[in-house]
Formats: structure tokens, C-alpha cells, sequence
């Protein structure tokens, strides 16, 4: 019993760590809270979903489009709704409203395109989400893989940063002004990051689909877990956002049977709060305190 709790908790932990991660990208560089990544992710899982279940796409190509897709609506929406309000050196949270009205947009446009109907996804082959029994344990080959291939993107953003590209976000990440005048041009790096973050949360999406379905709701339900996994975490470290996406999956998994699925969401506020109080900058905040 407690082994398959431990299987759903790492398999929607997976999702949620994929999330905070896609947060993080476009944190890092910009110091901006995505509001409207969740819908990013609930698109690419719609685009993918009518690729390959109407269309009859193969799985690579409808995850290729998608993600080219959602990176695409990621880089419109840094052009027309954050890099005004940070040109124009407006304080803190303008980019707060700006984001949510891009998440509401894109959740009405997707509703009337193409309907709240969920859509089912079958696992792509040669995976399948038929459980596999292996003694006491039970789990399906397409979340092995899914969990496996979460802690090899999670790798793979992390060795990123030790690129070109990489180092210059974490420079302008550093000190803006400062990379500016090391030649480091913010502004190209924001785009970037916000191409990147949309490929990934499109990415999440086609991911989540065999799990969760596509439907015009997945967005919030992942902005939520997302943005909890991130927090716990602390805001731009990955490592955090793996370790507290499956933090907050097995808990919810525990809680589940312990107490009530219904009580998952409070169970998950309470880990939050129990973790912010003790770490408010997360458990691997990179932020430090600096005198001037």
C-alpha cells in the first residue's frame, strides 16, 4: 500500500518539479514571477493533445510543435507584457498584473478554440499506463520514465548554466546593471529565457497529458503545485524545485490516503507555511543578504 503511495507521490512530484523549473528559467535572468506559466503549460498539453489524438501526428513531432508553439506565445508575451513595464522602471509587481491578464486571456482564447472538454492521451508507445506489478510494487512504464526524465531535465537546465548563455543569465541574474556594462545584453537574455521557459512548460504539458488529461483547468491546478514546489525550494534553484516537487507529491499522496483526498491542497498550504516559516527564502534560496 505504501509503495504505491510512494508511486503517485513521485509521479505528480515529477510534474510539479517541472514547473517550478520552467518558474526558475524565467526567474533567474529577469527577477520576474511568470503568472501566466501554468497556461503555457495547459496549452502545450492541449497543442500536443489535438496533434497526435485528432491529427494522429507522431508523439515527437506534436511535442516539437508544441513546444515551438508555446515558446513562440512565451516570447510575444515578454515583448508586449513585461518588457514595457520593466522598461519603464515601473516598481515591483506592475509585471504581477500584466502576467495574470495574459494567463486569463489564454485560458478564454483556448476555452472557445477549443473547448473545456478534457482530452484523454494515451501514453506514446512503446510506454503505456498499464500498471506493471513488480513483487509488492506497482507502476506503469510511462511513469518510470516520467520520473526518470524529470531528474535528467532537471541535469540537463542545470549544466545550461554552465554554458555561454548560462553564465550570462546568471550575471544578469547577479547584477543587471553590471553585465550590462560587461557587454552582456539583458534585454536578449530576457527574451531568451522567456523562449526557453515557454519551450519547457510545454514540455511539462505533453508530459502531463497520459497522467492528467488535457483540459483548460490543467493550468491553474500546475500554477498552484508550480508555484509551491518553487517556493519551497527557494526561487531559482532547481535542485530545490526537485526536491520540493517531490516533497509536496508525496505528502499529498500520504495525506490522500491518511486523511482524505480532499484535503490534499490544505495539507499542501500547511507544508508551505510550516517551510517559509522556518526558511523564508526556501530551503536552497539563493538569495543573500548584501550591505551597501
Amino acid at each position: 500500500m505504501w509503495l504505491d503511495v510512494i508511486v503517485a507521490g513521485l509521479t505528480a512530484g515529477s510534474l510539479y518539479c517541472l514547473v517550478a523549473v520552467g518558474f526558475n528559467i524565467l526567474y533567474r535572468p529577469t527577477k520576474v514571477f511568470n503568472f501566466a506559466q501554468g497556461d503555457l503549460v495547459m496549452v502545450g498539453a492541449m497543442a500536443s493533445a489535438l496533434l497526435t489524438t485528432q491529427l494522429h501526428w507522431p508523439w515527437l513531432a506534436a511535442f516539437a510543435a508544441a513546444c515551438a508553439a508555446v515558446a513562440l506565445i512565451a516570447l510575444v508575451e515578454e515583448r508586449v507584457a513585461v518588457a514595457p513595464v520593466l522598461r519603464r522602471g515601473a516598481s515591483g509587481t506592475a509585471w504581477i498584473i500584466t502576467t495574470l491578464a495574459v494567463a486569463m486571456i489564454m485560458t478564454n482564447v483556448v476555452g472557445k478554440v477549443w473547448g473545456a472538454d478534457p482530452i484523454v492521451v494515451p501514453a506514446p508507445a512503446p510506454l503505456s499506463n498499464d500498471m506493471l506489478s513488480i513483487g509488492p510494487l506497482n507502476i506503469s512504464s510511462y511513469q518510470i520514465a516520467l520520473i526518470a526524465l524529470t531528474l535528467l531535465l532537471v541535469g540537463v537546465v542545470e549544466r545550461l548554466y554552465g554554458s555561454l548563455w548560462g553564465k550570462a543569465a546568471l550575471a544578469v541574474a547577479e547584477d543587471r546593471d553590471a553585465a550590462l556594462l560587461r557587454g552582456i545584453d539583458p534585454v536578449s537574455i530576457s527574451r531568451w529565457s522567456f523562449a526557453l521557459g515557454g519551450a519547457f512548460a510545454a514540455l511539462t504539458g505533453a508530459l502531463a497529458t497520459p497522467i492528467l488529461a488535457a483540459s483548460t483547468t490543467l493550468g491553474g491546478l500546475l500554477l498552484l503545485k508550480g508555484f509551491a514546489a518553487a517556493a519551497i525550494g527557494g526561487l531559482g534553484s532547481n535542485r530545490g524545485a526537485l526536491i520540493a516537487g517531490y516533497a509536496i507529491g508525496l505528502t499529498e499522496a500520504a495525506s490522500a490516503l491518511l486523511l482524505s483526498p480532499g484535503y490534499h491542497n490544505a495539507v499542501m498550504l500547511v507544508l508551505v507555511l510550516g517551510v517559509l516559516l522556518v526558511r523564508p527564502g526556501g530551503l536552497f534560496s539563493s538569495l543573500e543578504a548584501r550591505t551597501v
